[in-house]
């Protein structure tokens, strides 16, 4: 992917804007499969409600790679969270122990 981080609010917001695909090393903005994603955006957002965190995203996206990221994302977010869950735990240890 050729991509472009619009806005980026650390710990509350990712904006990033698809301008095409990347085929053998070359930018491809004008062929079938870059002209599919130029012009997509990716959207996350995430919020903290009392101690908990909600991870939202929104995507851009053809419906011929819609059953792609059905299948995907469900499996990429439950190792995000548990790495997040980890870390979590880790700095709560590290934060105990140091205290």
């Amino acid at each position: 992917m050729v991509s472009r981080i619009v806005v980026h609010r650390p710990n509350e917001f990712l904006s990033i804007k698809h301008l095409g695909t990347v085929k053998v090393s070359v930018k491809e903005r004008q062929s079938a499969d870059g002209e599919d994603w130029a012009g997509a955006f990716e959207n996350y957002t995430l919020r903290e409600t009392n101690g908990s965190s909600t991870l939202t995203i929104e995507m851009d996206v053809k419906d011929e790679y819609r059953s792609y990221f059905q299948e995907t994302w469900p499996k990429a977010l439950s190792k995000l969270k548990g790495i997040t869950e980890t870390e979590e735990r880790f700095d709560r240890y590290r934060t105990r122990k140091s205290a």
